[in-house]
């Protein structure tokens, strides 16, 4: 019986983050609000970095253009560590989604950073 529940425990924990991350990935007002306050959040960070000479340079720029891909990346790893884990627990559960909300809270940064260096500086594509 024990093994049982906190198999059911562990599913509770996985239940509620995962319906807690499909809500505000959608397009609600309040899904909206909170991303458009991170954004704005690390849009700022960026700045405050470029004025004080920290640049992600082309990492940034990539980054940018490849965010989609990186978050959807990250997820499935996260996904798998989880899939592939021997008896996981909800302890194991939090600290795999404490390590995805690092990864993605450190992602717009550096996406941020590599905005503000392509506006600052022209791009010489060549």
């Amino acid at each position: 019986m024990r093994f049982l529940r906190l198999s059911i425990r562990t599913e509770i924990v996985l239940g509620i983050i995962v319906a807690l991350g499909a809500y505000l990935s959608g397009a609600g007002r309040l899904p909206r609000g909170v991303r458009g306050t991170a954004e704005r959040t690390a849009d700022s960070a960026a700045r405050w970095g470029a004025a004080h000479g920290v640049h992600t340079g082309r990492v940034g720029v990539r980054a940018e253009a490849r965010r989609r891909w990186i978050t959807i990346g990250v997820l499935f790893v996260v996904a798998l560590v989880f899939a592939l884990w021997n008896h996981p627990t909800e302890l194991t559960v939090l600290l795999l989604v404490l390590i995805l909300l690092a990864v993605l809270a450190v992602l717009p940064l550096v996406a941020a950073s590599g905005r503000a260096s392509e506006r600052t500086q022209p791009t010489d594509r060549r």
